[in-house]
């Protein structure tokens, strides 16, 4: 599932997915806004956990595309542990990786993984590190 699905970056996200032959979801707040995406998409707010949690029953992986990240991750990133999906956003904002940590013992126990910042931060400086140590041989 990619949130946010009317955004920029999760238009570019999609369309990596379906080049890769993955159907996701299309989530966001705005069902009429979600209406003119290519896809099953899903409307629901983050105010509402049962909700919520009817939408992600058969998730496997949520991919977070909505800011402020400041008050979409922690919802999602709770909603995701208790259905046992594995969470990731684009935030590489400090607050989403503190939240993750806090949460990390909760997702463990339930077999979730919780990944803030994987398409910025992360996989851009891992790129970057790997490409140091090839120039530096």
């Amino acid at each position: 599932m990619i949130y946010g699905a009317t955004g920029y970056t999760a238009r570019l996200a999609t369309g990596y997915a379906k080049a890769a032959g993955l159907d996701p979801v299309l989530a966001g707040r705005d069902a009429a806004a979600l209406a003119g995406l290519d896809g099953e998409t899903r409307a629901f707010t983050l105010d509402d956990p049962a909700a919520m949690d009817a939408v992600l029953s058969d998730v496997t992986v949520l991919l977070n595309c909505a800011g402020p990240f400041l008050r979409t991750a922690e919802p999602l990133m709770r909603a995701a542990i208790r259905n046992g999906a594995h969470y990731l956003d684009i935030a590489a904002e400090l607050d989403s990786y503190r939240l993750a940590e806090k949460l990390d013992g909760e997702a463990a126990a339930r077999g979730v993984m919780l990944l803030p910042g994987s398409c910025g931060s992360v996989a851009m400086l891992g790129c970057l590190a790997a490409r140091a140590i090839e120039t530096v041989d």
